[in-house]
């Protein structure tokens, strides 16, 4: 599985891109974690690795990345996103088409969520949703990102905008 997965991430990341790593980097034993995630990070030959702490993060890998947040927002192509681990209802400047990304939850979520919540800017872009909508473990890039994005009507819960009953 580790195998299949570096070399999608390699085969679709170049040296010189960014990769955002949304959590749960790797698993491994507490004597052996750091060790088995320097592993996994040094065959990736993306050079900038950025880690979103997930819940199975130790924090002592905050080294191998160039650098490490539990919630980071950014600005690409003048697109707001914020990430973070777990998915979120609201998030800043929801009610202003910022995207919010997320991992954890495995694509698990992503239908229930899009139930309750249709037109939802937030998604799932683990690896288990990529391969539902990619059809391969790998990383999603931000103009797949960003046209599933754009395809979205948006909501949201807060008091900008006030979902209505029907």
């Amino acid at each position: 599985m580790n195998d299949n997965i570096v070399k999608n991430i390699n085969k679709v990341v170049g040296q010189n891109d960014t990769l955002w790593f949304l959590g749960d980097w790797c698993f491994g034993g507490k004597n052996n974690y750091y060790q088995i995630a320097r592993e996994f990070r040094d065959r990736i030959t993306c050079r900038t690795i950025n880690l979103i702490f997930g819940n199975h993060d130790q924090r002592n890998i905050r080294d191998l990345f160039n650098e490490s947040y539990d919630l980071f927002e950014i600005n690409v192509n003048g697109q707001k996103i914020v990430m973070c681990h777990y998915a979120m209802l609201t998030w800043n400047k929801s009610n202003r088409s910022t995207y919010s990304l997320y991992g954890h939850s495995h694509a698990n979520l992503e239908q229930w969520a899009e139930s309750i919540m249709p037109g939802r800017l937030s998604m799932d872009i683990g690896i288990d949703n990529a391969i539902k909508i990619l059809g391969e473990y790998r990383p999603f890039s931000f103009e797949e990102i960003d046209k599933i994005m754009k395809s979205k009507t948006g909501f949201s819960v807060d008091h900008h905008r006030i979902p209505t009953e029907e």
